[in-house]
């Protein structure tokens, strides 16, 4: 009697002896099952993916290498998991005292791009990226041409004007990054929309003389506003107010006039350093008869792994310190200390100290 193996461990009996040639046979024909099997199993050198500016982008199968001149999707990275895939950074990533803390092997890395958002191609290519993953508003990053053509090097391009952009930035870092990293980049998209539900649920029923006019500073010279059509004009709706710049776009240049024609009910200072620019506000003779300094609501925007109120992983936390911010009455069962204790456990794998939490929400570095 003889007898044969398939793949599964099948046993095949003869009912007489096998000859050599059909031996070699069913040998061939197994290892053929098992060649199939192997092949199966294995990561695909390359995959494609389809990128805000609906490019279909071929990149590695299995990506290790990330360089990010996006200043704050390097702490979306981070909070999905990916952050030891970075090469290379920008200039204001780096600076970031929050993302230090929190991921210290920033400090090595090099910082290819600057804060006008220049490359500095030789860093670039040194650091032998898989991919880069970049912010896209409509119109390309001046060093595309050079990076996609003479280096060859695929870049992902990612929304950044809205919060439901937020989320596809989000999904797309992680479906670069990996399987785990696309999973937890899910859990974060649940989380949020789970805030933006809980907030709205509220907000939703306010009617719109209850909505109070928020002004969003956003610079040093602080006559500059963040208007309409961006990540700022969503979430002050979500949290029930109403955005009093009526320009579009963000960091917009302003005057004194527009700011007293708006006279807002709330002033909230973003981009740092906002403690001084708030007290530069309060200090500035020709905002006293302006609603808000009058009334004692200007306030300092968080800032923790990046800007809270930019397209960060921390606009899932902004939408709710905005609500409690405007209204705080009805919310009152809210406790922002507490709710970002855990964001930063749950997604940052870091336990906050009381005073840690009090830095973050006064925009101060730790």
């Amino acid at each position: 009697w003889h007898a044969a193996y398939l793949a599964g461990g099948c046993k095949l009996r003869f009912l007489r002896p096998v000859s050599k040639l059909r031996r070699c046979a069913i040998l061939a024909c197994v290892l053929c099952v098992a060649l199939a099997q192997g092949s199966a199993g294995a990561a695909p050198e390359t995959r494609q993916i389809t990128d805000a500016a609906g490019r279909h982008v071929t990149i590695p199968g299995n990506v290790t290498r990330v360089a990010d001149p996006w200043h704050a999707n390097n702490a979306m990275v981070l909070m999905l998991g990916g952050a030891a895939t970075l090469v290379a950074t920008s200039v204001q990533a780096k600076s970031q005292p929050w993302l230090r803390r929190l991921y210290p092997p920033i400090e090595a890395l090099p910082a290819a791009f600057n804060a006008a958002g220049d490359v500095n191609m030789e860093t670039l290519i040194g650091a032998r990226p898989d991919v880069i993953l970049m912010a896209y508003d409509g119109s390309l990053p001046k060093w595309f041409a050079a990076v996609d053509s003479s280096y060859h090097i695929p870049v992902v391009l990612m929304p950044n004007s809205s919060l439901d952009g937020l989320k596809t930035t989000a999904m797309l870092t992680g479906e670069v990054l990996g399987p785990k990293e696309l999973g937890v980049a899910r859990e974060f998209v649940r989380y949020f929309d789970d805030n933006i539900q809980r907030v709205m649920r509220v907000t939703g029923k306010l009617s719109p003389d209850s909505r109070p006019k928020v002004l969003h500073t956003s610079s040093a010279g602080i006559l500059t506003a963040d208007g309409r059509q961006t990540v700022i004009d969503d979430w002050i709706n979500i949290a029930g107010g109403v955005n009093a710049a009526t320009v579009a776009g963000n960091g917009r240049p302003v005057t004194m006039e527009q700011v007293a024609a708006w006279n807002p009910d709330v002033i909230i200072v973003g981009s740092a350093p906002n403690p001084q620019n708030r007290q530069a506000i309060l200090d500035d003779p020709r905002w006293r008869d302006i609603n808000a300094v009058r009334n004692g609501k200007v306030f300092v925007n968080p800032s923790g792994a990046y800007l809270w109120d930019r397209h960060s992983a921390e606009a899932a936390l902004q939408v709710l310190w905005a609500a409690k911010l405007l209204h705080p009455a009805e919310f009152a069962d809210l406790d922002l200390r507490k709710e970002t204790k855990l964001f930063y456990a749950r997604f940052f794998h870091y336990e906050l100290s009381d005073a840690e939490v009090a830095s973050i929400l006064n925009s101060t570095p730790p």
